[in-house]
């Protein structure tokens, strides 16, 4: 079982609240969060890309570091972690990314992979003038199966002439081509992203309740198999621990109570605009239907966790929920997000894994970080 962290290099990282202390995103705290991350013996570290944000109170997104800038500058203070940078794919051109992150390999040694985004939010590209129109929104998977082909192509043969829909290369080149396999990252949840996942292969994160967790996992299984495709499901969570499930229910009471609405409302606006309503979409509306934006359970679906499910409790509690979302043979790893990086992450190599029975026999130099396109 891998353990990654998803990287604040956006603004007060994924909990939309007043109740954590704002902070910008900065190189020196992305390195503090990464290093710490190495010395616990975690696997990887993933970084988010946005161009723009909600706002409100908080400010939430509003700065954001670049996301390959920032994992070239990770490399250079590490040694075996691995490194995730995400491409949104409205944004930058395939043939330029290929050679970024052949880049990245070769300086990283092999210990990358790439998350792929198709994006959802057309204020984002629209305000850059990259909105590809409305149609976009159902067309998005078939544009990412276009983009991850050509990658693969340029990865492997260095030059690629291609012609579609939606791109056009004649002989473009990309040399050096990478040393390793790099594995492709998604988190595909509605019916086309999972499609997408089954077909292309590889790694995808899941939005989903640690009681959802197999069934999840075996539904992309089960996909999969019918293209013949290699695909891994990671779980995406928060983590709220303490030293008593009453402190750490107290924190997390803490971030939901003080919810910044205004900025919950600016990322439910564009969300709604979207035509394909299943997937993440559909958990992160799921609130505000019952006419509270911050009705959900924590441990599910609540916008002050951006949706994405929490587990909640003591050191022991967690450790316990770890182990049996572990025990599922398709679940591979865990992204995890805390209120407070590196203290946080300190703690969970400290006071978690050494209670985790699904990391009892692990050896961090032979079965962690990602190397090669293992993950």
């Amino acid at each position: 079982m891998k353990f990654g962290v998803f990287l604040p290099n956006g603004s007060d990282g994924y909990m939309i609240t007043k109740a954590i202390k704002p902070y910008p995103p900065t190189w020196e705290l992305n390195r503090d969060v990464t290093i710490e991350a190495e010395k616990q013996g975690l696997d990887f570290v993933l970084s988010m890309m946005k161009f723009r944000g909600f706002g409100g109170e908080t400010g939430f997104w509003d700065e954001c570091m670049e996301s390959f800038t920032l994992m070239a500058s990770l490399a250079s203070v590490t040694d075996r972690i691995g490194l995730i940078p995400t491409v949104t794919l409205l944004a930058q051109h395939p043939a330029y990314v290929a050679r970024m992150m052949a880049t990245l390999d070769d300086v990283s040694k092999g210990r990358v992979g790439l998350n792929i985004v198709t994006g959802w939010n057309k204020f984002e590209y629209e305000q850059m003038g990259m909105w590809r129109g409305d149609e976009y929104y159902k067309e998005r998977y078939e544009y990412a199966l276009d983009y991850v082909n050509i990658l693969r192509t340029l990865w492997e043969e260095g030059r690629c002439t291609h012609k579609s829909r939606y791109f056009e290369l004649k002989d473009c080149t990309v040399y050096p081509t990478p040393q390793h396999d790099i594995p492709i990252i998604s988190a595909g949840q509605s019916e086309a992203g999972r499609k997408f996942v089954s077909t292309v292969g590889g790694y995808n994160f899941i939005f989903g309740a640690p009681s959802e967790i197999p069934r999840l996992a075996d539904d992309l299984d089960k996909m999969a198999q019918k293209t013949g495709k290699e695909v891994a499901t990671y779980a995406l969570l928060h983590l709220v621990a303490a030293e008593t499930d009453d402190k750490a229910w107290q924190m997390c009471n803490d971030i939901v109570e003080q919810a910044d609405i205004e900025a919950i409302s600016n990322m439910l606006n564009p969300a709604k605009l979207d035509t394909v309503q299943d997937g993440s979409i559909a958990k992160i509306r799921g609130s505000e239907e019952e006419g509270n934006l911050i009705a959900g359970d924590p441990e599910d679906s609540n916008m002050a966790f951006m949706g994405i499910p929490a587990l909640i409790g003591s050191y022991e509690t967690v450790a316990r929920k770890i182990d049996d979302i572990a025990s599922h043979p398709k679940v591979k790893g865990i992204l995890f997000s805390w209120p407070e990086w590196v203290s946080g992450i300190r703690d969970f190599g400290e006071k978690v894994i050494p209670l985790l029975e699904c990391r009892k026999d692990w050896d961090v130099a032979r079965d962690g970080g990602l190397r090669g396109g293992s993950f």
